[in-house]
């Protein structure tokens, strides 16, 4: 901590200094004129107190001529009270910024007493000269403009000095700000922070300022981090919430990097607010969802800037805190437009609903996914209407690859969910439509979220199946999970038949690519070209057998439907279509080199 002693020079601030005399009783000896003696402040000279003064529960036993002489305030207050020459001049200054500490020191300035100003000290005794008036017009080299110079000189040129200085407005926090010290204290760090800590002074060196020589004695919790863009997050971590507020903004008006600044906002939550912070645990105080929404507010707003598990682990304690709608909004927007980066365990939001008994808060997670889409609705619409990624441009095509990671990550959070039996089926099947159809690179992974619901929820009825199966693109699945759709028996019998269906176009196509290589190798005429004919060929004759198998089962299953009239009429014509063109004995392979493209 810096100081620097200054003292009054004015000729009648010297007085009776000839006469002053130090002493100690029952009490500690304070300076050369002053004695504490308990709450009492005492000027220790020949001539007795004509003035007391109470000063937040403090007595000052002083003399009118010194005070009047700096201080036209006092002055009028002196006068106002004094009735007699015979009785003590008695009254009250108890709302002086900086208490009986700061009117210690004035007290002493106006005796012609040596003070030491430091940067704890230095804005409260600032406040109270400006509210006693101290000023150049009414005395020169009054206590205003000595202690203006200690402050813009001294303090706001040194990085630790001003972070002192600045913690000490706290007490005088009304006056510091009416007089802007506070704005420039801040203003001094901003300006460091963004162009560079060059006035960032060693420790224990030397320095002077008007030939006073000093000594840096920073304590030791303000010491530097290094020379990283994170140097700073400590020093300003020690700053209250409403200052660390207005620094943030002189820093982002700057045009200082959101990036840095997102960590610094990160740094002050983990301090203090652990919980905050996945990787700690900690204690919540009185006023934390208060905190944790002016933390958000405080977080730059360019994507990407933030960690998206920082932001959802913000989000799951506004949840838990019930915090206003605009910060859960404004989370569920940064997480939206930068859900990509996201795990399968950020997106297990808890359920803190008690009024709904499922696991997870689905509404939440379906509204994120939703703002996904809609930051991305361009790339999703070309990409839908264009035959793969082809029409898009280099940048789009960088989007459309992060839409379809979200979309394999989407698929698995379905698969996770689906076990819960407390999930409706609205809430399920809102979440399964949240993607666009055409954005997954494959509906493996969906197909298989969808029937886990299906399997853990019986009660569903088929209508209810039909319209999850619906969002199951059949052609997006590969040939063996197609299979398995074929052979599953809860699936809806629509989905099972226009599963087949593509399954005889996948070995129509196989059969077709068999025939162009026979031809091939009959040219070739080579060992390892009949070889593999041969395997192959026994394995389409062999599946071939089974569709066989597989249609005629459909068959069956279609009349005793017909006859149950439980299916609808279009159905029913359409799978009759299906039978009679593929199912008719004996004839699986002609059909399928001859079948129509449909579908």
């Amino acid at each position: 901590m810096l100081g620097y002693t200054l003292h009054c020079m004015c000729p009648c601030a010297a007085f009776d200094l000839m006469h002053l005399r130090a002493y100690r009783f029952r009490g500690e000896k304070f300076g050369r004129a002053f004695l504490r003696i308990y709450n009492c402040r005492k000027c220790t000279t020949c001539l007795e107190s004509d003035v007391l003064i109470e000063v937040t529960g403090f007595s000052f036993c002083l003399h009118k001529f010194p005070l009047i002489n700096c201080s036209p305030v006092l002055r009028k207050l002196i006068s106002k009270y004094s009735y007699d020459e015979i009785n003590v001049c008695t009254f009250a200054l108890h709302e002086i910024p900086g208490g009986a500490r700061s009117f210690e020191l004035m007290a002493k300035f106006c005796y012609g007493e040596k003070i030491e100003l430091t940067s704890s000290n230095a804005v409260p005794l600032l406040c109270a000269a400006h509210y006693l008036d101290m000023t150049e017009d009414y005395l020169e080299g009054n206590l205003v403009t000595q202690t203006e110079s200690f402050l813009s000189e001294i303090i706001l040129s040194n990085w630790k000095e001003t972070i002192i200085a600045l913690l000490s407005c706290e007490t005088v926090f009304h006056y510091a700000n009416e007089l802007d010290i506070i704005s420039a204290c801040l203003d001094s760090l901003a300006y460091k922070v963004v162009y560079g800590k060059s006035s960032y002074p060693h420790l224990q060196q030397k320095m002077s300022w008007n030939g006073i020589a000093y000594m840096d004695q920073t304590p030791p919790n303000l010491l530097g981090s290094g020379s990283s863009f994170d140097w700073w997050f400590d020093d300003i971590s020690l700053l209250s919430l409403h200052l660390f507020k207005r620094f943030i903004g002189l820093l982002g008006a700057k045009g200082h990097d959101p990036v840095i600044i997102s960590n610094a906002v990160i740094y002050y939550a983990g301090k203090y607010q652990p919980g905050l912070n996945p990787n700690s645990t900690g204690n919540w105080p009185i006023d934390q969802r208060m905190f944790l929404e002016e933390i958000v507010s405080l977080l730059p707003v360019q994507k990407g800037v933030t960690s998206t598990k920082f932001l959802f682990s913000v989000l799951n304690t506004s949840l838990m805190l019930n915090s206003n709608v605009k910060c859960i909004e404004s989370l569920e927007k940064r997480i939206g437009a930068q859900l990509e980066e996201s795990t399968m365990e950020d997106l297990l939001v808890p359920n803190l609903c008690f009024a709904e008994e499922k696991v997870y808060d689905i509404s939440c997670i379906q509204r994120i996914i939703e703002q996904f889409v809609k930051e991305n609705f361009h790339v999703s619409e070309v990409a839908c209407n264009s035959a793969g990624d082809k029409c898009l441009t280099e940048a789009d095509s960088k989007q459309f690859a992060k839409i379809e990671a979200l979309a394999k990550l989407v698929n698995e959070y379905l698969l996770k969910i689906s076990t819960d039996t407390k999930l409706t089926f609205q809430q399920f099947q809102s979440l399964a439509s949240a993607i666009p159809t055409g954005m997954r690179p494959s509906d493996d992974e969906f197909y298989r979220a969808i029937n886990s619901y299906i399997e853990y929820n019986p009660q569903l009825s088929d209508e209810q199946k039909e319209q999850l199966c619906q969002l199951i693109d059949i052609k997006n699945l590969s040939e063996d999970v197609c299979r398995e759709v074929v052979q599953n028996e809860k699936l809806p019998l629509r989905v099972t038949v226009k599963a087949l269906f593509f399954e005889m176009r996948h070995l129509k196509r196989s059969l077709i690519e068999l025939e162009t290589d026979d031809g091939i190798q009959t040219v070739t005429g080579t060992e390892t070209g009949n070889e593999i004919d041969s395997v192959e060929g026994r394995d389409l004759v062999t599946r071939c057998g089974q569709l066989q198998k597989e249609c005629q089962n459909l068959k069956k299953e279609m009349k005793r439907i017909k006859k149950a009239k439980k299916v609808k009429k279009a159905n029913i014509t359409w799978g009759s279509f299906f039978v009679n063109k593929f199912c008719s004995g004996g004839r699986v392979v002609k059909a399928l080199l001859a079948a129509p493209n449909q579908l």
